[in-house]
Order: structure tokens, then sequence, then C-alpha cells
């Protein structure tokens, strides 16, 4: 019960900061990478995750503890969705959470810079 306080106020917090950020439409974020990329991702349990995006496959690439698995795109109304059934992935921006079956969440942050319109990189703030 104490993770799920923890959790909903990282969340909660998260979504003030969004809700503050303003600006000019060019410099909205992506939901996603545009063009064959990956991104690395460190894990609110420890792990580190990588996910590579095949948008002209229209499918993505889960590495974690030296497996792989291929999710196929899901219709999302925000961000990205990649499943395959038991596993999982939605992300918006440099956070997602993996799902695995009926397991806990796993939510995951990257480090690196949101991609932006125009081809430059930067961070929303």
């Amino acid at each position: 019960m104490k993770k799920m306080v923890l959790l909903g106020s990282g969340a909660l917090a998260t979504l003030m900061l969004a809700g503050c950020a303003t600006q000019p439409p060019a410099m909205q974020a992506f939901s996603e990478p545009v063009d064959r990329s990956s991104m690395q991702f460190a894990c609110g349990n420890g792990e580190k995750v990588e996910m590579q995006f095949y948008p002209e496959q229209g499918m993505g690439v889960l590495l974690r503890s030296g497996w792989t698995v291929d999710l196929p795109k899901q219709a999302a109304e925000s961000g990205y969705a990649y499943s395959n059934g038991p596993t999982t992935v939605l992300g918006k921006g440099n956070e997602l959470t993996i799902q695995i079956g009926h397991l806990a969440p796993i939510w995951c942050r990257s480090s690196r810079p949101m991609m932006v319109a125009g081809g430059s990189q930067g961070s929303v703030r």
C-alpha cells in the first residue's frame, strides 16, 4: 500500500508540472520517435530496459533482462502502445509502463531528452 501512495504522489506531481508547461506548437514533444530508433529506460524496480521503435513496420521491440519481445503497435488515445497480448508497453514522451499479464505494472523513465518537432532535441519542463 505504501508503494501505491508513493507512485500516486509522483503521478500527481508529474500531472501538475505537465499542466504548467506552455510551449509554442512547433516545440510540442512527439509521443514517440519518428524513425527507427531506440530509447533506454531506468525502471522503478531497478531494472534497465530498452525499447526499439520500428514505425514503418508497425512494431516495437522490448529488450529486458536479456530477453527480446516483439510487440505489434496498438491504437492509443495518447502516446503509444505496443502489445502482443501478455506483454504491453504504454508510453508517452520519455516515460513508459510495462504490463506483463496480471503482474504489477513497471514504471520506467528515460534520461534522454524527448524528441521535439523540427528535428532538434530538448526536454519539456
